[in-house]
């Protein structure tokens, strides 16, 4: 959700749940099995800063903090707050009929204590760029390209994976209810081991 105090400054707010399924065989009956797990993950809580137009784009600097994360480890299930922060700054563009952005964040994680361990996540470097191409008045395209490097992750102090690539793909579409209000449909796939094979998304925007 995005409120906008003045053409300058939006308070955004975003919040996420998902479904998963675990598909495995069972060691001892060897029959084909899977786990569901449906869960409210996380709200995040910040702003967007708009600067003025440099040329024919329009840089933006987006700031938020997770209030609520929910995370599992090893069966344990556990909820953290104000654990993880990201900063983004973007450039974006109008050039009829497509709307482009490119954009360079990172994602700074403190450490989670679970009752067995102390777990650092790597901090995150991410860039990439988003196009969005006009079909109708309310349907655009949407076309992106992210790359994101992880920092390794530690358990006890110990290292536990190296630097990660993660390189990912994504194509939906938008579909605009009205001027305030828009659903969007993605895919996102990943490109190396480390990242997940596929996501499907579903989002809900709402400008107040």
């Amino acid at each position: 959700m995005i409120y906008t105090l003045n053409p300058k400054i939006d308070i955004i707010t975003t919040f996420s749940a998902s479904f998963s399924r675990k598909e495995f065989t069972d060691i001892k009956t060897y029959e084909f099995e899977h786990k569901d797990t449906k869960q409210f993950d996380s709200l995040w809580i910040g702003f967007n800063y708009n600067a003025q137009t440099i040329g024919e784009l329009k840089p933006q600097l987006s700031i938020q903090s997770a209030i609520l994360q929910k995370e599992v480890s090893i069966e344990e299930n556990k909820t953290f707050h104000f654990k993880s922060h990201t900063i983004q700054g973007s450039l974006k563009g109008y050039s009829d009929p497509a709307i482009y952005s490119f954009y360079l964040g990172y994602v700074y994680n403190l450490d989670r204590k679970f009752d067995f361990a102390k777990i650092t996540y790597g901090d995150v470097i991410r860039f990439g760029g988003d196009l969005s191409i006009v079909l109708s008045p309310k349907i655009t395209l949407d076309l992106g390209l992210e790359q994101r490097f992880q920092k390794p992750q530690k358990i006890k102090g110990k290292k536990t994976s190296n630097l990660r690539s993660i390189p990912s793909y994504k194509v939906g579409s938008t579909y605009s209810l009205h001027n305030d209000m828009a659903i969007s449909i993605s895919s996102d796939i990943g490109g190396s081991s480390s990242a997940p094979d596929s996501i499907f998304s579903v989002s809900l925007w709402k400008k107040f």
